[in-house]
């Protein structure tokens, strides 16, 4: 097995197969060339899997030697990767390979998302299949497709070819904590067509743009206040004379599960320099209450050709409106068992204004499906004061924790076992399959656990060298145990 220079040397294959599953595409919705490697490796190996009609791919690894009349035990990834690059980057996530280097004690890709996130976990249920020094049972090695657009695989998986009853879930980016719930989510769309009208303002054209942000994960990052970039450009706009400026078009976000880091507007303006001032105070304003590791963003004002049309002015005085009003951002914390986790947020994600055409996705994430009914009240409520057309898409539930779990205390008990230190027990704002594969296979057991990835869903993501190691010891001595 092939491992580049840059990589560290154990656990070999682990590491010798995430540089693999590097070299190929991998976004959401074009999983291809990862299920026709998997399918390949496991024929080679003669194993026996199973493909279903959605492309989630299932390899059936038999028990090691004094293992077989152990039960079964389901190993869960996902074989899409968040595709995210700086603006400088140039890359085709659909053909190029992801260059990686190291870093210290971290991996991290140039300037795009590194695919830790699912990638190290499907290298290490892919390594089971080649390393014949771990112990485990029967393994059912479960590979589903377009978990970061829509849960699409997770939703398609059929029970019927899965016996296992124990589920480990590799999916979780914070090395010391084993998770046992996660947060549901809801993602909503909102559309208007508007008034276009002939420029009739005396100015230039201008491109405004704002850059920079960290933006991250919408779920595990939203408590940390980063920075909306649709939100900033908001400000940003509303804070110039509305007699000062008219308005063609602005597109902000790229994934319903991404922070926005950067977007822009199409103006024309009677002072660009004026501008430029506002632009100054806004960014004062911002950096007062961000996080410190957030305020190196930027803002710009570039002459563009001359627009000929922009949104008629009071169409554009409501959707101005709308976006400063649309909430963003953790609305709720777990008070009764855990303060610091977020249970209720808000990712303004998407918004576009493109040929008399505005748009809005949001993504809604809950533990307690109930405690969302009233943040969505409010979108909705705001979507019909501003004449906007609203669909609910793509909901997916909670996965609830429950404590009084076997595999839960042998996976903690072997983590303490191991490093003298008790595992942190908790759940996750965040969208895991283990809800829905717990609904669609019955009463099962599940445990979510992994590396240390930070940065995940943007292109600072990075996985920490030494968690991978160790990570790799408790998985191994949990199927030993199992």
């Amino acid at each position: 097995m092939y491992i580049p220079e840059h990589f560290p040397a154990e656990p070999k294959a682990l590491w010798s197969l995430f540089h693999t599953i590097n070299q190929l595409p991998r976004p959401s919705r074009k999983e291809d060339k990862f299920r026709e490697f998997i399918l390949k490796e496991a024929e080679t190996l003669k194993l026996k899997t199973h493909t279903d009609e959605v492309g989630n791919v299932i390899v059936y690894v038999p028990a090691t030697v004094g293992y077989e009349n152990h039960e079964t035990v389901i190993i869960q990834n996902h074989m899409d990767m968040v595709t995210d690059a700086t603006p400088d980057r140039n890359i085709n996530f659909a053909q190029d390979p992801i260059i990686t280097f190291r870093e210290g004690d971290w991996i991290k890709a140039d300037r795009t998302t590194l695919g830790a996130d699912n990638g190290i976990g499907c290298a290490a249920a892919l390594a089971l299949m080649y390393d014949k020094t771990v112990s485990h049972p029967p393994l059912e090695l479960l590979f589903t497709i377009d978990e970061e657009t829509g849960l699409k695989g997770a939703w398609g998986v059929d029970a019927n070819y899965l016996k296992g009853k124990k589920m480990l879930n590799l999916d979780t980016e914070e090395w010391g904590s084993l998770y046992i719930g996660c947060a549901g989510g809801i993602d909503y769309e909102f559309k208007k067509t508007v008034k276009m009208v002939p420029a009739k303002l005396k100015g230039k054209s201008y491109k405004l743009t704002v850059g920079g942000f960290l933006g991250g994960h919408s779920g595990v990052d939203i408590h940390e206040q980063r920075g909306n970039a649709i939100k900033f450009l908001m400000d940003w706009i509303t804070s110039i004379p509305a007699d000062s400026f008219e308005l063609s078009e602005w597109r902000g976000g790229k994934a319903h599960n991404i922070i926005p880091r950067d977007a822009f507007a199409l103006v024309v303006l009677k002072d660009a320099k004026a501008a430029e001032e506002v632009a100054k105070k806004v960014e004062g304003r911002w950096r007062a209450f961000m996080p410190e590791n957030d305020r190196g963003f930027f803002t710009k004002v570039e002459e563009v050709e001359a627009i000929s049309e922009v949104v008629d002015a009071h169409d554009l005085k409501l959707l101005l409106s709308f976006l400063v009003a649309f909430p963003h951002g953790a609305h709720a914390y777990d008070l009764a068992s855990n303060k610091e986790l977020v249970s209720l947020s808000n990712n303004l994600a998407i918004s576009l204004m493109v040929r008399g055409q505005f748009y809005l996705q949001s993504s809604l994430r809950f533990f307690d499906r109930g405690e969302c009914v009233g943040l969505e009240n409010q979108v909705q409520a705001l979507a019909l004061g501003f004449g906007l057309e609203f669909s609910k898409n793509g909901e997916y539930p909670s996965w609830k924790p429950v404590r009084e779990n076997k595999l839960l205390d042998l996976v903690a008990d072997k983590y303490q076992a191991l490093f003298q230190k008790k595992a942190k027990v908790t759940a996750i704002h965040a969208g895991l399959e283990c809800g829905i594969l717990r609904d669609k296979i019955g009463p099962i057991d599940a445990v979510s656990f992994g590396p240390t990835i930070m940065g995940a869903h943007s292109p600072q993501e990075r996985v920490h060298i030494p968690s991978v190691e160790t990570f790799w010891t408790l998985f191994k001595e949990v199927l030993k145990a199992l």
